[in-house]
């Protein structure tokens, strides 16, 4: 397939549930990886549980705020970072025919593993008990860690910097305290290091006991050998003066490295329609083209970040394309000496009051080993219209990040102004919760608009380990719906296409009393369970409630009216593998729906079966069976079958081919409807 760009009016608008990073990190002493997308997540399941070569994350679940949109199946792979620690290959997401959204996560080799929900409400974590991250103890040896979520290793950076300067006694102190956290390399580490501090501080006899303790504790660990020199060196030098020992040179390990690695990807849609007793047409024929970009720059002190996700697509059908559209392109940077951080460009706001993309700068700098301050300013990305920039739109923002030090317990205050055409868009304070602890974490939002005095957001979500094979999920979300801002005066109006307009014929305090009106709410309840049958066999249940109360336009002009609407949703799934061979998996899944327009039940099978590390076969079968309240019936059958090939290390290939039947009974006067669709693409990894 060549490669065909096209730029023209827009036709279709990507999903914006995409992925946006993936990042290293160290949690509670061990490696872990947090995938970030450009909208908010919600975990359902994943399997395998505990061990696997590939990984799938089931991600939802979808209900009527989402439903019926991004129906178009969609695929974006990200390579990983290249990691010492992490095995990891790529992430791919997914969104099939039915509106299902998963993640599958490939590893170079078998790994065991642990899911749950992110630092972000944007973020899945990935935790990998086996794989402990180790620090080499020479501090002019000492290496950094691309992105650390441990306070232990904060506070081992820290106690290192008061050791380095010759601040014994603060080193002490910082040292002493890490002794109380759980067990951790970091925890390891600094127990040598307080034997250092001490005998520094010509505290010989609690050095002593100190490098005896470590031995005692840690015998057969790679430090062991260094502890019992540096004991032995203790003792010697308490029996006979030890030589001046010549000054230690500084280290020339700055070593700078460069790497630029990345992703080019085509995929082609076909849809073709039959109506009966109306001949059929091609519904769908586009071509749609991914790009990804990553350039590392790295040293002992410093990492910097450079990414670029574009795509476009072309229409085949009505032969016009969309423009090349940057959904993300930014330059990271990280110093672990100076404690600072930032990213500029478009990204998206996982939190500090932003609540999407934007175009602009964080920025964050560790002012103590507990507090965190952080900054924000730039403009909001328009979804419908990514290629120009909202100036009209300028927001800043300023927050802490206050560390538990050990306990699990984060809190992120801040405050966030946005104004529009010169008057106050959005001003609201809030706060993120995080903990987490090995038996379950919770993330938690508010966000209260103090110009407007409404709650804007109040967002929970929890997931338990009640035992070793069960888990529960928890969701909680009330928002307003849409989010409260000054611009929304302009929801439905055609006299006047900005705030600037409208303020010359209303006052700010109308305007923002037209918003007001405009404005409804949703809230969203969700409770779920995951539990490990057996090695083969998983079993997930999970059950939503959502209720959204909408403002819309009376049949009178200027008159709005509220209606509401709620969806029940109940779904089951039982996982299993080894079914065909060792390496294949199966699901099969149930799903209740329950809405103000119609009742379904839908019925679905799948397999993933894997050959010769090379060919993937995903075969799925799905039944809908729904009655509107209309007395129309419809029965909806769709099998599919899609097959996936690495040639090597750089070139994928997939295709997908399926059907699908409508059947209309009841007091329905639609006809019966086919249609069969066909998917093919690559990916090029560079």
């Amino acid at each position: 397939m060549g490669v065909y760009f096209a730029v023209s009016s827009q036709v279709w608008a990507l999903p914006n549930q995409s992925l946006e990073s993936i990042e290293y990190l160290t949690h509670q002493g061990m490696a872990a990886i947090e995938i970030g997308f450009a909208q908010p997540v919600i975990y359902m399941s994943n399997f395998p549980l505990e061990s696997g070569a590939t990984l799938q994350i089931f991600i939802g679940p979808r209900t009527a705020v989402d439903v019926d949109v991004d129906k178009l199946p969609y695929t974006q792979a990200m390579r990983a970072p290249d990691s010492g620690e992490i095995p990891l290959r790529q992430v791919t997401f997914h969104i099939n025919e039915a509106g299902e959204t998963s993640i599958v996560v490939d590893f170079k080799r078998v790994v065991n593993f642990t899911i749950s929900a992110g630092r972000r409400f944007n973020t899945l974590m990935i935790v990998f008990p086996e794989l402990r991250i180790t620090q080499a103890v020479p501090l002019k040896k000492a290496r950094t860690v691309e992105i650390v979520d441990s306070k232990a290793f904060r506070l081992l950076v820290s106690g290192r910097k008061a050791l380095k300067q010759h601040k014994n006694k603060m080193a002490i102190r910082i040292f002493t305290g890490m002794l109380e956290l759980p067990e951790s390399p970091e925890r390891q580490e600094a127990m040598e290091l307080l034997g250092v501090a001490r005998e520094r501080n010509q505290q010989k006899a609690h050095a002593r006991a100190m490098y005896q303790e470590y031995l005692k504790q840690y015998p057969k660990s790679e430090g062991a050998a260094r502890v019992k020199q540096r004991l032995q060196d203790l003792l010697h030098a308490q029996l006979k003066p030890r030589a001046k020992l010549k000054p230690i040179k500084k280290s020339k390990d700055r070593k700078t490295t460069s790497r630029i690695y990345g992703s080019f990807a085509q995929y082609y849609y076909h849809g073709e329609n039959s109506v009966e007793n109306a001949g059929s047409s091609v519904d769908q024929s586009l071509l749609l083209n991914q790009l990804s970009v990553n350039w590392r720059i790295r040293n002992a002190d410093y990492d910097i970040r450079n990414f670029v996700y574009t795509n476009q697509s072309y229409d085949f059908s009505s032969e016009t394309g969309k423009a090349v559209t940057l959904e993300t392109a930014y330059s990271q940077f990280k110093n672990s000496r100076w404690g600072f951080s930032g990213r500029a460009g478009r990204q998206t706001g996982s939190g500090g009051g932003v609540l999407g993309k934007f175009d602009g700068l964080r920025a964050s700098y560790d002012a103590t080993r507990r507090i965190a301050v952080n900054a924000v300013a730039g403009y909001p990305v328009n979804i419908s219209d990514k290629r120009s920039i909202q100036s009209q739109k300028p927001f800043w923002g300023i927050g802490f990040e206050w560390d538990g030090e050990g306990k699990g317990v984060d809190i992120l205050p801040y405050y966030i102004q946005q104004k529009v055409d010169g008057i106050i868009d959005r001003e609201a304070i809030g706060s993120e919760f995080r903990f987490f602890h090995e038996q379950g974490n919770f993330y938690g939002l508010i966000d209260y608009d103090i110009h407007y005095a409404d709650l804007n957001i109040y967002l929970f979500r929890g997931q338990y380990n009640w035992r070793k094979n069960t888990i529960f999920n928890l969701n909680l979300d009330y928002r307003n719906s849409p989010l409260l801002f000054t611009s929304h005066a302009l929801i439905g109006r055609t006299d006047v296409s900005s705030i600037g307009e409208l303020l010359n014929v209303h006052s700010e305090r109308s305007i923002n009393e037209l918003a007001e009106s405009r404005v409804g709410d949703s809230s969203t309840f969700s409770l779920g369970v995951s539990h490990t049958l057996s090695t083969r066999y998983q079993l997930n249940a999970d059950l939503t409630f959502a209720r959204q109360n909408f403002i819309i336009d009376g049949v009178t002009p200027g008159v709005l009216i509220s209606e509401n609407d709620q969806q029940i949703y109940f779904s089951g799934q039982l996982i299993a593998n080894k079914w065909f061979n060792d390496r294949d998996t199966s699901v099969l899944g149930m799903r209740l729906s329950q809405t103000g327009s119609y009742d379904e039940l839908s019925l679905s099978a799948s397999n993933r079966l894997l050959l010769n590390n090379k060919w993937k076969f995903d075969t799925r079968m799905r039944v809908d069976l729904r009655q509107g309240n209309s007395g129309e019936d419809l029965t909806r059958y769709r099998p599919s079958v899609k097959w996936n090939f690495r040639h090597n290390q750089t070139m994928y290939y997939e295709t997908e081919i399926g059907v699908e039947w409508w059947r209309y009974g009841g007091d329905s006067n639609n006809p019966d409807f086919r249609r069969l669709f066909a998917n093919v693409g690559y990916r090029w990894d560079f």
